[in-house]
């Protein structure tokens, strides 16, 4: 994302804080820094203004003791912690497709080496496959992607939270929807011996 559309987004971000709250609480705050941990700063920033602004038009003086400052403040620290280091750990996940890109091989090449119809590798990398996954089919993905189980469960739950689904035609949106495997494989156009063996537990 440019500079140009991150600006526009905390701006967005910030103009739906102020119209949600008039004086926003901690745990309100809290929750829009563990959404949006990238604008944490801008967040807290903008809730300080706020209700610096809110006290100003009442007038009224607010009385704090220092520790329920401290409280607070230690709580912000939390968790804008747990807001780091849960997007780091979403940065480290890859989806499929970069993890083969990585190797510099395709759909098109796995398939081929698997002996299994492109349409079913390109559902479970499209996000548009559905658990449970055949063992057989994990077992051949994390081979040629030189991945372990806990990578491909990863990179499957990335792409079931983002789906592709190709080009939309011209005067209609997309129609493609989620498949389970079992069902992706038997509709494919395998010979009735492949889709055994891909839907077969050894």
């Amino acid at each position: 994302m440019n500079e140009s559309a991150k600006r526009e987004e905390r701006d967005a971000i910030l103009i739906a804080i102020h119209q949600e709250y008039e004086k926003p609480t901690t745990e309100q705050i809290i929750a829009w820094i563990e959404q949006y941990p990238d604008y944490a700063e801008d967040i807290r920033a903008h809730a300080a203004v706020s209700l610096d602004w809110a006290a100003r038009e009442t007038g009224a003086e607010v009385e704090v003791s220092q520790s329920l400052l401290d409280r607070g403040f230690s709580n912000a620290l939390n968790a804008f912690y747990s807001a780091q280091q849960r997007a780091q750990t979403e940065a480290n996940v890859k989806s499929f497709q970069d993890l083969a890109a990585a190797l510099n091989i395709d759909v098109v090449q796995m398939a081929r080496e698997m002996d299994i119809a492109r349409g079913v590798l390109a559902a479970l990398f499209n996000g548009l496959m559905l658990p449970p996954i055949r063992r057989r089919l994990i077992e051949h993905v994390c081979r040629l992607l030189a991945i372990t189980r806990e990578v491909f469960d990863s990179a499957l739950a990335l792409v079931l939270s983002q789906p592709r689904f190709g080009h939309a035609k011209a005067n209609a949106a997309p129609t493609v929807r989620a498949r389970h495997c079992d069902e992706i494989i038997r509709d494919s156009p395998m010979t009735p011996e492949r889709q055994r063996y891909w839907l077969e537990e050894d």
